[in-house]
């Protein structure tokens, strides 16, 4: 993934966002067709009227997953003059912890899942 990422920089024809010191592949552009840091910096007032196309209310357990979506953005997030700020700190931990422990985790128990069932299909068709 990272190989793929890092040959993708090289066609990107836009501006790249930069925080701080750390340089971004993805421009920080409000644009209407694709996502962009713009997204990650304005999700309620850009990203989700403009790119929001599925998961929307009416969605199958849209609620559950809106509020699992928000749960993760506001843990990492603190009250800083009244406005939700994200905090770096816990941002990189959720990051890590949801992406790199849960999800594979739940990728792997539903891979085992899915192979015993097979299992149970296999035996009784046999």
């Amino acid at each position: 993934m990272v190989i793929i990422n890092e040959t993708s920089r090289l066609f990107i024809k836009d501006k790249p966002f930069k925080y701080q010191r750390i340089i971004a592949m993805n421009s920080g552009n409000y644009d209407s067709e694709i996502c962009t840091w713009a997204c990650h910096n304005s999700t309620t007032n850009h990203c989700i009227p403009k790119h929001t196309r599925i998961i929307k209310e009416g969605f199958p357990f849209y609620d559950q997953i809106n509020d699992f979506y928000w749960g993760i953005i506001n843990f990492n997030s603190k009250k800083v003059k009244g406005k939700k700020v994200s905090n770096p700190r816990y941002y990189a931990a959720m990051n890590i912890v949801f992406l790199v422990v849960l999800w594979p985790l739940a990728m792997f128990f539903l891979l085992v899942n899915y192979l015993k069932l097979r299992a149970k299909f296999k035996t009784l068709s046999s």
